[in-house]
This record gives structure tokens, C-alpha cells and sequence, in this order.
């Protein structure tokens, strides 16, 4: 999954706003409470809900958990389907419905096509009391498209590993899955131990990341985040910004002890064939095959799709393993991966082959 960059808020043109807002203005006016009532799947008597979001936004659910959301994003809707709330989704964006091809989502759940570009008019028709989108997303601009129709807008920030517990309990609150949030932080506690031996290295390694545009992640990147929780120093980690230009002459001084470059996420894997093209390709760069990490065979390429899972808390594992195999000999990632896929989020298809390629030693 692709983390838009925390500092870039794009913003939408203020004659569209304008525009959506009168549409919802319309269609709520003098129908509120047939409305309220018609989006209400709150059970009667609930008592009020108040969560405090990514951003630190108080957000009041009167009615108690609700039963319609529209999410954004691959992580929360990941988050959400291991909440067991699948019935409770009225509304994705399309590239998330893209992206989470394994669930088989109905293109009518469209929302508008990414979060750059949603369609208020349908999140108004898809009677969501909700509207789930990360920090680093242009939140605002729906919060503004959105205030005059009853529908909140809460951030959550599912892919900030720091923050997946209170994140989990957030949403299993709203969404009245409080009993599913403590089985799935029961399960991402075990994960988080086994990553907690790389803690136990008495060096630090330090890693290089590259997306499949040849870019990398600077100090608010989601993998600068994974390879920290992992005992791992990115080489870009003091460089501002979370997507950001690579710079080859660093890399080759840094000569960092991994190297891990992400391919096109797709569900289901890639061949060992294509996997080595991309080899080939990197090892033709200049002074690459000179690199410590390629020396000793700690090149690996993989595919995102079994890594941004479960908030950020299985890449760390693999960045681990990476890192320091010899504390990992009896513990397998993508066993981890087949668990969540299987147990938590209904990819009940899921092998592991073709999501990780380790390069042989050069």
C-alpha cells in the first residue's frame, strides 16, 4: 500500500466543495430525522460513543456504535474486515477495491475512485454514518464536502504501527466489535514478540528501501516506522518527508547491511521468473554489486500485498528476519501472513508463494 506523503495535503477546489455541499444541503433539508433514522444501525438504548482520532478530533456517536461505514484506504478496510464488520462496509474507494481484490468487494460500493477523488454524492447515498480515512489524506476537504449531512468523518491512521492498538480499540468502539478488537490485538501481540528478538542484536543494522517508482521513505515513511520496530536504521530515516527521491550516491557510501525493494502489489504473488528480471535490472546499477548487502546475499525483493497487513505489524517480522536470520531460524513470516489472511480478513485462497525473492549472493 501506498502511504500518501503526511506533509502533502491535496486539496480539492473550492468551487467542487461548494458545489457537494449544496447537493448534500439539498437532500438533507427538511428530512434530517428521516434521515438520521434511516442511516441509524446503532441497537436501541446504546449508550453514546466518544473516540478521540489520529488527530487528536473528538468525535461523538450519540446513537452509540454505528452500523454503516464507508472506509478509505487498504489498511482500515484490512482493519475493518478483521473487526469481522464486512456487513457493516457500505462504501470503498476504488482503488482500495482494486487493490483488496481477494474479497471480491461489488464495484457498487464505490465511493469515488481514491481519496483524492471521492464522490460525496454517492457516500451520501451509501447512507454511511462514517466516512474512516488516514491523517495523511485530505480528510479536511471531506469533513467541509460533508459537515451539513450528519455523516462524521473520523481519521484513523491504521498504518502508523505505533498506534495500532489504539487504533484497533478506536474503530472496535464505533463499530461495536470491541470483543473482535481484543482477539485481534491478542494475535498482533504474538507477532510483536516475535519481532522483539531483533531487539536482543547487539548491533543495529541499517537497511535501504525502494518502492517499485524507484523512490524511498524519509523520516515519516511507514517503513521507516517498520524497520524502527524491527531494530533496524533506514538510511533515509534523518531526511525529511515519507516518499521521497532516492539518491544513489548515499546509498553506495552508506553500503547499509539489507536492501529490500517492493514490487507491484498484487494478491496471489509473482513468479521466481519476474522477480528475477527486477533482479537483474538492480544488479546492472552502477556500484551495486560492490554493496554489502548484495555481497551476502540480504537483497530481497517482495511484494506488498503480504506485508501491509494488520497495521504494520507483520513487516516488521520480515524486516527482522531480514535483518538477523539467525534469531529467526524456527519462525516463518508468511505462516504469520497465512493466519491474518486466513483467520482475520477472509483471503481464505491465500498461499505464500511469490511474496518474497531473496537474491543469491553476489
Amino acid at each position: 500500500m501506498i502511504h500518501p506523503p503526511t506533509r502533502r495535503l491535496r486539496t480539492v477546489a473550492a468551487a467542487a466543495i461548494l458545489t457537494v455541499t449544496a447537493l448534500i444541503a439539498t437532500a438533507c433539508s427538511g428530512s434530517s430525522q428521516d434521515d438520521a433514522a434511516s442511516r441509524s444501525g446503532s441497537k436501541s438504548g446504546a449508550s453514546p460513543v466518544t473516540v478521540t482520532d489520529s488527530v487528536k478530533r473528538k468525535v461523538d456517536f450519540p446513537n452509540g456504535p454505528i452500523g454503516k461505514v464507508a472506509l478509505v484506504g487498504g489498511f482500515n478496510v484490512d482493519l475493518v474486515l478483521a473487526l469481522g464488520a464486512r456487513d457493516q462496509i457500505v462504501g470503498i474507494d476504488e482503488k482500495t477495491i482494486e487493490q483488496e481484490n481477494f474479497a471480491d468487494f461489488p464495484s457498487s460500493l464505490s465511493i469515488g475512485a481514491s481519496a483524492d477523488a471521492l464522490n460525496y454524492e454517492r457516500i451520501l447515498q451509501s447512507s454511511a454514518q462514517a466516512v474512516v480515512m488516514y491523517g495523511n489524506q485530505p480528510w479536511q476537504a471531506a469533513e467541509t464536502s460533508l459537515k451539513s449531512s450528519g455523516i462524521e468523518v473520523l481519521v484513523v491512521s491504521s498504518w502508523v504501527s505505533q498506534d495500532w492498538k489504539t487504533n484497533v480499540e478506536l474503530l472496535g468502539k464505533v463499530l461495536g466489535r470491541d470483543k473482535e478488537a481484543a482477539k485481534v490485538l491478542a494475535f498482533t501481540d504474538k507477532v510483536s514478540a516475535l519481532t522483539a528478538r531483533a531487539g536482543q542484536a547487539q548491533t543495529q543494522a541499517t537497511a535501504y528501501y525502494e518502492d517499485n517508482a524507484g523512490k524511498t521513505i524519509g523520516e515519516e515513511g511507514g517503513k521507516t516506522l517498520a524497520f524502527a520496530d524491527a531494530n533496524i536504521k533506514s538510511i533515509f530515516a534523518d531526511s525529511p518527508g515519507n516518499t521521497i527521491d532516492s539518491d544513489p550516491a548515499a546509498l553506495l557510501a552508506a553500503d547499509p547491511d539489507v536492501i529490500v525493494v517492493e514490487t507491484d502489489n498484487l494478491y496471489g504473488g509473482r513468479s521466481d521468473a519476474e522477480y528475477k528480471k527486477i533482479a537483474a535490472k538492480l544488479l546492472a546499477r552502477p556500484g551495486w554489486k560492490n554493496l554489502k548487502a548484495v555481497k551476502n546475499g540480504k537483497l530481497f525483493l517482495y511484494n506488498p500485498w503480504a506485508f501491509d497487513l494488520a497495521g504494520n505489524q507483520i513487516s516488521p517480522l520480515f524486516f527482522a528476519s531480514f535483518a538477523y536470520p539467525d534469531r529467526y531460524q524456527d519462525v516463518d513470516p508468511l505462516s504469520v501472513v497465512e493466519e491474518w489472511s486466513k483467520d482475520f480478513i477472509g483471503a481464505a485462497k491465500f498461499t505464500p508463494q511469490g511474496y518474497v525473492h531473496q537474491v543469491a549472493a553476489q
